[in-house]
């Protein structure tokens, strides 16, 4: 390469053809050709370290929930040692053996009755009757009282124990006397007419009160002879 560069300017500055001795010497002291670069040996490829597996530990899930978030409380259903206890059924006195209602002037013994064969009231002639398979006076429960409104055709000398019961106004009072001599207090909250096929007023109520039952409403002749009226009047009392 020198060489030529060397013929070029000596051409260039018109001194003739370069002496043999000048291109012997120039090619003495040429260096040696450069050899071209070998191309470069590809790399051995640079591997990734590795991630321990306990280096990172992969998160919780995020919708995990804690143990303790859904446990319900041992005492969340248990009832406290302080609450208080169901009242006890009181126990009774004895059967109730006398009514008195002052407002009407009623002071009668009283007659324990049931039912007979055919499951039907049985009603005394000329007394109220206490339905034995009711609740006595301070038991907690109902206790039902009935009796006729209207006099005997046989006996019409005798007044019906509850000929005046429909006079009785809320809020009077009246008095059970048990066997042993207790005596009852209780006032009139509710008259009801119903008719003969709602026995639900002479079942159990669950909680303490007198009903009293007897006939209202119009009259009806019966085969001639039987008089029967075409309601029944509740009258209700509850403890004073």
């Amino acid at each position: 390469m020198r060489l030529v560069v060397v013929i070029l300017l000596a051409l260039l500055a018109g001194g003739g053809p370069v002496p043999p001795a000048a291109l012997t010497r120039s090619a003495a002291t040429s260096p040696a050709p450069v050899t071209a670069t070998p191309p470069m040996a590809t790399p051995a490829p640079v591997r990734a370290t590795p991630v321990p597996m306990t280096a990172s530990p992969a998160p919780a899930m995020a919708i995990r929930t804690p143990t303790t978030a859904t446990r319900v409380p041992a005492t969340a259903t248990r009832v406290p040692a302080t609450a208080t206890p169901a009242p006890a059924i009181q126990p009774a006195s004895g059967p109730p053996v006398r009514l008195v209602i002052p407002v009407i002037e009623l002071d009668r013994i009283l007659v324990p009755v049931g039912l007979d064969r055919k499951g039907v009231p049985v009603v005394p002639d000329h007394d109220v009757g206490w339905y034995n398979l009711s609740a006595a006076p301070g038991q907690g429960e109902n206790v039902v009282l009935w009796g006729h409104v209207l006099r005997f055709r046989n006996t019409p000398h005798i007044p019906a124990p509850f000929a005046r019961l429909k006079e009785v106004p809320i809020g009077a009072q009246l008095i059970l006397y048990s066997a042993n001599g207790a005596a009852h207090t209780y006032v009139v909250t509710r008259q009801i007419w119903a008719t003969p096929d709602q026995v639900e007023y002479i079942l159990p109520t669950g909680r303490e009160q007198v009903t009293l039952v007897s006939c209202i409403g119009d009259k009806v002749i019966v085969n001639g002879a039987t008089v029967d009226m075409t309601h029944r009047l509740i009258t209700i009392a509850e403890p004073a």
